[in-house]
């Protein structure tokens, strides 16, 4: 109703701009319809612009999904444009011409509103924290990182796909919640049933589950999440915070976050195993010394492919700080060797998921750090 009621509104502003400018050349007629082919051309000309100002927005990474903004933006318009109408019935002064406008617009809008309430509700059922697109997340990471994260939201969820584990590590100020909510915006937006939900949140339910029944958190009545245990798609963030006591002890931290899994969300791990889950790791060292990084970080993506008896290599998406990003483009673009000079980017690969274990070289060189 908002975009039809932004419709009358301008209408009202163009009919009555229309009327003075037609008294001023002493015009008796149409001045009504002027105000309404005015006010049809402010909201396409608006939605056009904004269009254009989505798609220079992007960082080019991804691609922009141009066919759903264009459709969004058609739909903007008409919702629109029918306010416009509805108002141009109040001003034509026709016997309840009023009402036989308000009627006819009334149906149309209702035709029209499945396809957009039904994308923006799947959306809504996901509990994720903000929207954001892939198209529009920061400059953190490198075109072939951008590529192998597109090919696995463009293969689709489970169980047209293989299940896949994802972890998302990097330090603070890096993207890593914007980059999960934009993955789960994705598949969202592609009709698959995605639920973002805390660790600690995981932890709570896999405490009191009893298979085959999972206590949840459905959210507000007037959205009524997807139950997590039956998501396509599940995205864990805060996992860094759980693991922070372990800092000071760093031998332990990978033991500590296998126990977590093997133990705490045991109960569970059937659920997890059968969907696309996304792990959002902080990082825990000190701002230019990561700690859970590299080879380190690998070995997490194997702990929880471990966890999920996968069928498939997790994969592992390594961001880099958006202030060091911005800090070497800023050095590159004074100096004149800038073509020679690389941005840091978020690196994006498969890990191999043997099931020996290796963890004792990874010790030692978490200890060493």
């Amino acid at each position: 109703m908002g975009h039809v009621c932004v419709g009358i509104l301008v209408n009202l502003i163009t009919t009555l701009g229309a009327r003075y400018v037609w008294q001023r050349f002493g015009w008796q007629n149409y001045a009504e319809a002027g105000g309404l082919v005015a006010a049809i051309a402010i909201v396409a000309a608006w939605e056009i612009s904004t269009y254009f100002s989505s798609e220079r927005s992007t960082t080019g990474l991804f691609p922009l999904g141009r066919k759903l903004l264009r459709d969004n933006a058609i739909i903007a318009t008409l919702y629109m444009s029918l306010g416009a109408v509805v108002g141009f019935g109040f001003h034509i002064g026709i016997p309840r011409g009023n009402i036989i406008f308000l009627v006819v617009c009334t149906v149309i809008a209702i035709w029209l509103a499945p396809k957009w309430l039904r994308q923006k509700i799947i959306w809504q059922k996901a509990a994720l924290p903000y929207l954001s697109r892939l198209a529009d997340i920061e400059p953190t990471m490198g075109k072939e990182a951008a590529k192998t994260l597109q090919a696995l939201v463009d293969e689709g969820a489970p169980p047209a796909a293989k299940p896949c584990q994802i972890v998302i590590g990097g330090p603070v100020g890096s993207g890593r919640t914007q980059l999960a909510a934009g993955i789960g915006t994705e598949f969202a937006f592609k009709k698959v049933k995605t639920r973002y939900v805390s660790i600690q949140s995981l932890l709570e339910f896999a405490s009191a589950a009893q298979p085959p029944k999972f206590p949840d958190d459905p959210g507000p009545v007037n959205v009524n999440y997807w139950p997590w245990s039956e998501a396509q798609v599940i995205i864990i963030d805060d996992i860094g915070p759980l693991i922070v006591p372990q800092r000071d002890q760093q031998n332990a931290i990978l033991e500590h976050f296998r126990g977590i899994l093997n133990q705490e969300l045991k109960p569970i791990a059937d659920v997890l195993a059968k969907c696309h889950t996304v792990w959002v790791i902080g990082d825990l060292g000190p701002p230019g010394s990561p700690l859970l990084a590299g080879d380190i970080l690998d070995e997490f993506a194997r702990a929880v492919s471990d966890y999920a008896r996968g069928e498939r290599k997790p994969l592992v998406i390594e961001l880099k700080s958006i202030s060091a990003t911005r800090a070497v483009e800023a050095a590159g673009a004074a100096s004149a060797a800038a073509v020679d000079r690389p941005r840091p980017e978020a690196d994006a690969r498969y890990v191999n998921t043997s099931r020996s274990d290796a963890n004792g070289g990874v010790m030692s060189r978490i200890s060493s750090l």
